[in-house]
């Protein structure tokens, strides 16, 4: 399985890299459909369920922080209107 430590900010995430996030849960996700989990990871059910609902609650949040971030530069943001 693919283990990397990284400390904040060392990693730069471009399509590359988040291509490459999701194939591994592509690859799981078939593993699970196709009943061979025990293939791919160590983890029992129990523990691998906790990691992608962890994995899944931090996704949501980062999508929350970049749309309240893009919702406040919308309203910082001056309108232009043309007047005749």
């Amino acid at each position: 399985m693919l283990q990397a430590q990284y400390t904040n900010r060392e990693f730069l995430f471009t399509d590359a890299g988040l291509e490459a996030v999701f194939e591994v849960f592509d690859n799981l996700h078939d593993a699970a459909s196709e009943g061979q989990l025990q293939e791919v990871t160590a983890l029992d059910n129990r523990e691998l369920v906790g990691w992608l609902r962890e994995l899944v609650f931090t996704a949501q949040e980062t999508i929350s922080e970049i749309e309240k971030c893009n919702a406040r530069a919308a309203r910082s943001e001056p309108i232009l209107r043309i007047v005749k």
